[in-house]
C-alpha cells in the first residue's frame, strides 16, 4: 500500500444474527474504537440502519473515516449491495442495504457476506499475507465460510461462493434454515449444540452441564459446554468430539476440491479451542488425501474478535 493509503481510517460493520459490532480500524488493522448493540432474528431492517448511523456518528473518529464496510450473514449481491436472503434474519430480504447506508455514512459504501469479511480479516490478520489460498469457517449461531484464492476474496459467479454452512452433510437430516435439509450448520451451529445437550441430559441428571447452567436446560451454551468438557463430562466431550467429526468430513471434502493451504476458524463455538480442533484434524487426516491435508495448516483464528469488523472494514482495499 501507499504511504497515502497507511493513513486511511476505516469503518468496518459486523452484522450478525445476534449482535451488531462496530468498529473504526486503521489501515493496520488496529481498532482504534468499537461499539455494538443487539439485534434478533425478527429484526427490521430500517431499525437496526437507524442504529448503525447512531453509534457510528458518535465515534470520535467518525469524519476521518474514508470508507465503509458491512459484512451480513447472509446471500448479498455484492455490486448492488442488496441482501438477497438471510436465514437468521428472514425480514430482511432483498433490502437494498447500501443505498439506506450511502445517504448517513462517509465514503466508499462496501456490502458482503459477513463470512467473506472474516475471511478477508483472516487473509490480513492471521494469514499477514503469508499464504495466498485460504478458507475462513466461522461458527456462530450459524456456520459460514469464505475463500481467498491467490490472494483476493473468491466470490463465485452470483457471489454465494464459500456457503460452507449449507453443505448437505446428511440429505434426510433436519430441516435448515435455508430451506434445505441436513445442512453441517443444523449439526455444529451454536443452538444445535446446545439442543443436542438439552436432549441428552433428559437422559441423564447428574452432569456438570446443569451445574454450569445453574440447573437450567435453556441457560446451555457453548461456552458451558467447553467449560463441562474440560471438566471431563463425557456428555460434554461426547458433544465435541461429534461436532469436530462432522466438520472434519466437509473439511476432508474442501481440503481434496481446493487445495487450500490454511483453513481458519473463528467464531463463538471456534472457542472450544482443542476440544473441536483436535477431532477435525483426526478426520481430515483419515479421509483427505495425504499430500494437500499435510501442507494445509488448521488453525483457529487468534483475532476472532475482531475479524468480521476489520475484514469488513477493509473491503474497499
Amino acid at each position: 500500500m501507499k504511504g497515502a493509503d497507511m493513513a486511511k481510517i476505516y469503518l468496518g460493520i459486523d452484522l450478525g444474527g445476534t449482535e451488531v459490532k462496530l468498529a473504526v480500524v486503521d489501515a493496520y488493522g488496529n481498532i482504534l474504537e468499537h461499539a455494538s448493540f443487539q439485534n434478533s432474528f425478527n429484526s427490521v431492517p430500517e431499525e437496526v440502519v437507524a442504529e448503525i448511523v447512531r453509534f457510528s456518528r458518535n465515534m470520535k473518529h467518525f469524519s476521518e473515516v474514508s470508507a465503509t464496510g458491512v459484512g451480513v450473514a447472509g446471500d448479498i449481491d455484492q455490486q448492488k449491495g442488496v441482501v438477497r436472503f438471510s436465514p437468521n434474519l428472514p425480514r430482511w430480504k432483498n433490502t437494498p442495504l447500501k443505498k439506506l447506508l450511502e445517504r448517513e455514512l462517509p465514503g466508499i459504501i462496501s456490502i458482503d457476506n459477513d463470512a467473506n469479511a472474516a475471511a478477508w480479516g483472516a487473509y490480513w490478520l492471521d494469514a499477514k499475507g503469508k499464504v495466498r489460498n485460504l478458507i475462513c469457517v466461522t461458527l456462530g449461531t450459524g456456520v459460514g465460510g469464505g475463500i481467498i484464492c491467490d490472494g483476493k476474496l473468491y466470490r463465485g459467479a452470483t457471489g454465494t461462493a464459500g456457503e460452507i454452512g449449507h453443505i448437505p452433510l446428511n440429505p434426510d437430516g433436519p430441516r435448515c434454515n435455508c430451506g434445505s435439509f441436513g445442512c453441517i450448520e443444523r449439526y455444529v451451529g451454536a443452538a444445535h449444540l446446545s439442543s443436542q445437550a438439552k436432549e441428552l441430559l433428559k437422559t441423564r441428571k447428574h452432569s456438570k452441564i446443569l451445574t454450569l447452567s445453574g440447573g437450567d436446560p435453556d441457560a446451555i451454551t457453548p461456552y458451558i459446554l467447553a467449560r463441562a468438557a474440560e471438566s471431563n463430562d463425557t456428555i460434554a466431550i461426547n458433544i465435541w468430539k461429534t461436532a469436530g467429526r462432522q466438520l472434519g468430513i466437509v473439511f476432508a471434502g474442501i481440503i481434496n476440491f481446493f487445495n487450500p493451504e490454511m483453513i481458519v476458524l473463528a467464531g463463538g463455538v471456534s472457542k472450544a479451542g482443542k476440544l473441536i480442533l483436535d477431532p477435525i484434524k483426526e478426520t481430515v487426516r483419515e479421509r483427505a488425501f495425504e499430500k494437500p491435508a499435510s501442507i494445509c495448516k488448521i488453525v483457529i483464528s487468534k483475532y476472532t474478535q475482531k475479524l468480521g469488523v476489520v475484514g469488513a472494514a477493509f473491503l474497499s482495499r
